[in-house]
């Protein structure tokens, strides 16, 4: 088989591979797991200044999972891909110069350079292409044979990809349902099961609907059967009140003495491929500001909200906060109990202005809210700032900083059976 994604995506899921993956070795693939961790050290070093080698080595090993030996053969192909320029002395790297470009065009070219210059073989093309259709929903098993890969390559990627943490089979209502944690992390029986009684079809359109307009309120789309002009049925709405009171996307809430509770609905939060653990905690603060900011537009007491978009911006970027209304209390109230942001009286009685609290932490958040209400999709989120910061000193600061941490012991996903009994066969002269 062929892959035929668009090369943005073929470097994505790459990426996802090589992380779910993390120490195992797979003796199916070749080119693939050396394709995403160039992806993933392309995320991290992107903007930063001149890099000592011998502090990306240890940077790589610890906190990117990339092993010394395979290290040298990543830089050489994010310097062809013209991501980087080495400065070396002989055949001794020294230091590496970032220049990677922004994250479409990173990916874009991460891909192109795959294409031209990595030979992906059929198992490698077919793990792509699987987890390229689970990003859009969880399958039926039976549905996978529709890819045109011979049944043994297909039950051996599914085995690949169970062990290497980038696939789940579930058995559900009697039906095999696949799906990959790295974008459906939490909850994944209720989504086999959905899946099982309703069908992947149903599932996808819903999240994509959502993914359109991230925060959209529950009460809202039942009220109008629609998201965004896109008509509804009973059954979706069903289908998506079941996703929403089951956990599947654990949507925020928020209450008020005009609108009473009312959830806002997100696609399901990503996986740790997709979300860096240390970056959780960040994520739900930008769902929280989402969701007050759709509280507003569309639950308004009085006057609505007209674009969250430039609300977000004005938190962002000024220190005056938002002008002062008698709305802000129970609509920003959450947020403050979160330490987002902060609620200040004017004197007057149920007038308070809402301000954010300018730390690291809830910028990065605003950041992220305004992705989710401008695309509906977020980026950087799978980096380890730990890892970015550790590339920026010297090389005591990070020896130090990693000294407690234990070595690595590799580990390996079995032969399948025909190569197993191939490699008998040469050892035991039969072949």
């Amino acid at each position: 088989m062929s892959i035929v994604l668009p090369v943005q995506d073929l470097a994505l899921r790459s990426h996802d591979i090589s992380v779910g993956l993390g120490n195992k070795v797979v003796p199916d693939f070749e080119a693939l797991p050396q394709l995403g961790q160039m992806v993933r050290l392309a995320l991290h070093i992107r903007g930063l200044a001149r890099i000592e080698y011998d502090i990306l080595r240890l940077v790589a090993y610890h906190y990117l999972q990339i092993a010394p030996n395979d290290l040298r053969n990543i830089v050489k192909d994010l310097a062809e891909a013209e991501f980087i320029r080495i400065f070396s002395e002989g055949d001794t790297y020294k230091a590496i110069l970032p220049t990677v470009p922004y994250y479409d065009e990173m990916y874009t070219k991460i891909g192109e350079f795959a294409t031209s210059e990595k030979n992906l073989n059929e198992a490698e093309q077919l793990a792509i292409t699987i987890l390229d259709k689970l990003t859009k929903s969880p399958v039926a098993k039976q549905s996978l044979t529709q890819l045109g890969a011979d049944s043994k390559l297909l039950e051996r990627s599914l085995n690949i990809g169970n062990q290497g943490n980038y696939l789940i089979t579930k058995r559900v209502r009697g039906k095999d349902v696949v799906l990959s944690p790295v974008f459906f992390s939490e909850n994944a029986d209720i989504y086999a099961d959905l899946v099982a009684k309703s069908g992947a079809t149903s599932i996808q359109r819903l999240l994509k609907l959502i993914e359109g307009f991230q925060g959209v309120p529950l009460n809202i789309i039942e009220t109008r059967k629609e998201i965004n002009g896109t008509k509804l049925t009973d059954d979706e709405i069903l289908l998506l009140k079941r996703l929403a009171s089951d956990g599947a996307v654990k949507p925020p809430s928020i209450s008020t003495s005009h609108a009473g509770v009312n959830h806002f609905m997100f696609t399901p939060k990503p996986g740790d491929a997709r979300l860096n653990p240390t970056k959780r905690d960040i994520y739900e603060r930008a769902m929280a500001l989402v969701s007050a900011v759709r509280q507003g537009q569309f639950l308004p007491k009085a006057y609505a909200i007209r674009s969250p978009y430039a609300i977000l911006n004005k938190l962002k970027n000024s220190d005056e906060g938002l002008r002062a209304n008698t709305e802000a209390y129970e609509q920003y109230k959450k947020l403050t109990v979160m330490r987002v942001g902060r609620l200040e009286s004017t004197g007057s009685s149920n007038w308070h202005v809402f301000k954010i609290n300018k730390t690291e932490e809830n910028l990065a958040a605003l950041n992220i809210a305004i992705d989710l209400v401008d695309t509906g999709g977020t980026k950087g989120l799978e980096i380890d700032d730990e890892a970015r910061i550790a590339l920026g000193q010297d090389q005591t600061y990070v020896e130090s900083l990693i000294g407690s941490r234990q070595l690595r012991e590799q580990e390996y996903v079995p032969l399948s059976e025909e190569h197993q009994e191939q490699m008998d066969n040469l050892f035991l002269g039969g072949a």
